[in-house]
């Protein structure tokens, strides 16, 4: 089973500033309709800027392409200075 969770609303979020909201897709691996549903979601957030890293037996990488096999997916936003 694969999990791809999302963590806050905004896209950017300035230091300091608390992150709110999360949204959790599992789906089974080989199940196409499951990895369709948490592709097109991975694909909305990346194309807005998100940060996404993979997670497979136990190592973690930053991501720019959905990958099923991935044993977890976090995206995040990014982190703003000022």
């Amino acid at each position: 089973m694969g999990e791809l969770l999302v963590i806050g609303k905004s896209s950017t979020v300035a230091y300091g500033e608390h992150i709110e909201g999360e949204l959790t897709l599992v789906w089974q691996k080989g199940n196409a309709e499951e990895e369709a549903r948490a592709e097109k979601a991975f694909r909305e957030y990346v194309n807005r800027g998100w940060l996404a890293v993979g997670e497979a037996s136990g190592i973690k990488k930053q991501i720019f392409a959905f990958d099923p096999s991935f044993d977890r997916i976090v995206l995040s936003p990014i982190m703003v200075g000022g």
